[in-house]
């Protein structure tokens, strides 16, 4: 599919991702691409019906005398090893041709009215034919059809390693990667095929239920010599070898030369495939691979087991379903993994982040099929529709947003949260993840330095050889693992803007910045709860440039465990150095009070009104959670299309998994929430004009 043949004839198949299209090789009708040559060879053609209507896949059964006399040739092989039963030798002829190159049937596509002729290559002809999966044979689908096109052309591609399948439930996709692992094992000298899954006893699963219990059922001819003394139903791995004991069940099996190949199953942990030369690969349910496992390491691992000399030996295929189980968290590793399995975005090597080609069924193309494999894509469509018109009647959104992710009608909403048990309205997060998810350049990391290395204050000499200390600038210096992550473009139009008064460094910009901040309470040997220390700028909206983007945003995030609480309130100072603005901290833990007095900075700590000393204080009564709740829900009503920073609003870290009965598991939305706090709770005029204190419109020492 990869490579043009003479006469073939391109089939463009389109990603569902990204935008990009596999111009996939169809071979001219009647002939087939032999996997084990690469040539073009005829093939075989099947006619069902000269009625077009009557035109469908059916399977190619064997003989009904087949069987009968295939023991009567086995008894004779018993004498003489050379001896074949020259009838069934032509039927085993065409079936491995079939197998090998592929073949053309005759289908009705009722949208034409008419009968068309449709080739499948040949791993496909072995699933819809002859593999057995959970007690059925496979049907024939369009859909498939295109996916198994897509995988030919992966595997062909000398600069894809293989496909990122992403698709619905109850989609066939477990026993497509099975008759797959099996097919390329079973013809290929010295091939080792492996499975992992998001659990270790899922890739057990798999193994048994799309590998060998299939294998099972395959006609003779398509199960190679293997180990007997693995026995007729293998647990741990399916041996393509000779076996080593001998005797009167093993000497049917020694007719042909082994092939040493076999198929195994590892372990889900990152590094159970590190080392041993990997041929062929099965990554099932990678997308609800299980913390602490890494599923980029992992598949790092696996692809250098699989890449030789900067050359893939082996190619990989992994496959997983939209959602996740009720007692399962969201992988954003995978989706991070998806974004860099783009094949329109690839390195100066011609390949990809990961080496991988991401597919994408959306799930109205993949219900309501007829018999001749076509979905009825318009009632698959109302269908799904009606259902979220429903949710949106009964104005559940989470019920709403929950359905979206499990019947995902576009790329995005495969990706969208389940957000049932979400506090705040999960659409708009949801919608604002899909929108920053797969863009780039929108933020970046680095790290706040003070400049020449200078805390505070910094030595100039003038002309007469002078040394005077003038207020030091903090600096941004980009780090792709900084600690620091700010909305790219934004600057403060005014930065470090900074005083002395006397010893007293004093911030000159509180009316246009604000951060809010989140710390934690002990130092990085004592805490077991290892929380980060989670700080936010905000830009308040400047009235003379009403049009500049960054008004009412949220700038610059700081979400990092220092090795000390005073390296940490070091970092967040450096955030309001540079804003030139007040910090308000959460006031349960305190020690920050400390280090800006021994800084000199104290005038850097917020204080609200009617307050006696700086921060805020969270007691148990809630109050202040709720007014991070009501000011929170406000921000994302007027202004969630300006929040870039994906971690903020993801369920693992963000608002779509907060929950007030457990604010110490979420930093970042707590941090926020003391921004939003300091922004409302007390407001600055320019210099230039009177000087005076405003209450907000909900004065926070009435509120709490």
């Amino acid at each position: 599919m990869f490579y043009p043949t003479e006469n073939s004839t391109v089939i463009e198949i389109h990603d569902n991702a990204f935008g990009f299209i596999f111009k996939c090789n169809v071979p001219e009708f009647g002939y087939g691409i032999n996997s084990m040559t690469g040539k073009k060879e005829k093939t075989e053609v099947i006619e069902r019906s000269s009625v077009p209507e009557e035109c469908y896949w059916e399977r190619q059964k064997l003989p009904s005398d087949y069987d009968a006399r295939r023991r009567n040739e086995a008894q004779r092989q018993k004498i003489d090893r050379d001896y074949y039963d020259p009838y069934l030798e032509q039927i085993r002829h065409k079936e491995w041709g079939k197998r090998l190159r592929g073949c053309w049937f005759e289908n009705y596509n009722p949208k034409k009215r008419e009968a068309e002729w449709i080739y499948i290559t040949g791993v496909n002809y072995m699933y819809i034919n002859n593999w057995k999966f959970q007690g059925k044979y496979m049907d024939f689908r369009v859909p498939d059809r295109n996916l198994w096109y897509v995988v030919d052309y992966c595997m062909h591609d000398p600069d894809c390693l293989g496909v990122n399948e992403i698709t619905k439930r109850k989609n066939g996709k477990t026993a497509r990667v099975g008759c797959w692992l099996y097919e390329r094992t079973s013809r290929l000298n010295n091939h080792h095929g492996g499975i992992q899954s998001k659990t270790d006893d899922d890739a057990w699963e798999v193994f048994k239920k799309a590998v060998v219990h299939p294998w099972k059922t395959l006609p003779h001819y398509w199960r190679p010599t293997y180990d007997l003394m693995k026995g007729d139903d293998p647990s741990d791995e399916l041996r393509f070898f000779a076996t080593s004991r001998r005797g009167q069940a093993a000497e049917s099996e020694d007719q042909e030369e082994a092939l040493n190949s076999f198929i195994d199953f590892k372990a889900a942990s990152e590094s159970a495939y590190d080392g041993p030369e990997l041929h062929s690969y099965v990554g099932d349910e990678t997308g609800k691979t299980k913390k602490p496992v890494s599923i980029k390491e992992r598949q790092n691992v696996v692809r250098y087991a699989s890449e030789i000399e900067g050359e893939f030996k082996g190619k990989n295929w992994l496959t997983t379903t939209v959602e996740i189980d009720d007692d399962e968290v969201d992988n954003y590793e995978f989706q991070d993994l998806t974004a860099k399995s783009n094949p329109l975005d690839r390195d100066d090597n011609n390949r990809t982040g990961t080496g991988l080609y991401t597919y994408f069924l959306p799930a109205q193309e993949g219900m309501f099929f007829d018999k001749y494999g076509y979905a009825d894509i318009e009632k698959a469509t109302q269908f799904l529709l009606n259902t979220r018109k429903k949710y949106e009647l009964e104005g559940d959104t989470r019920g709403l947003s929950s359905f979206k992710r499990k019947n995902p009608m576009t790329f995005k909403e495969a990706f969208s949260i389940d957000g049932k048990n979400s506090l705040y309205n999960p659409e708009p997060l949801n919608n604002q993840l899909d929108d920053i998810s797969w863009r780039t350049g929108l933020t970046e990391m680095g790290d706040l330095v003070w400049k020449d290395g200078y805390e505070f204050e910094r030595p100039v000499v003038k002309d007469s050889g002078e040394i005077v200390y003038e207020i030091n600038e903090v600096e941004w210096k980009p780090n792709p693992h900084g600690r620091f992550e700010k909305v790219v473009g934004w600057w403060p139009k005014d930065p470090n803007k900074v005083y002395k008064n006397g010893n007293k460094f004093l911030p000159n910009n509180n009316y246009s910045h604000r951060v809010g901040c989140d710390p934690f309470k002990y130092d990085k040997t004592k805490d077991k709860r290892r929380s980060n220390c989670a700080a936010f700028g905000y830009q308040i909206k400047d009235e003379l440039y009403p049009d500049d983007p960054h008004n009412d945003m949220f700038t610059i995030r700081y979400a990092f465990r220092a090795n000390s609480t005073r390296e940490s309130n070091m970092d967040v100072l450096k955030m309001v150095w540079l804003c030139g603005c007040q910090v308000l901290f959460e006031r349960n833990v305190n020690h920050w009070k400390r280090d800006f007095q021994d800084w000199d900075c104290e005038a850097f700590l917020m204080w609200l009104p009617g307050e006696v000393e700086p921060g805020i204080a969270t007691d148990g009564s809630g109050k202040v959670t709720q007014m991070i709740c009501n000011f929170t829900e406000a921000y994302h009503n007027e202004h969630i299309k300006k929040v870039y920073f994906k971690s903020l609003i993801r369920k693992d870290t963000g608002w779509l998994g907060f929950k007030v009965e457990d604010t110490q598991s979420f930093d970042e939305p707590m941090g926020a929430g003391f921004t939003l706090i300091a922004v409302k709770g007390k407001r600055y005029v320019k210099p230039n004009q009177d000087m005076q204190d405003i209450n907000s419109i909900m004065p926070l020492n009435k509120a709490i």
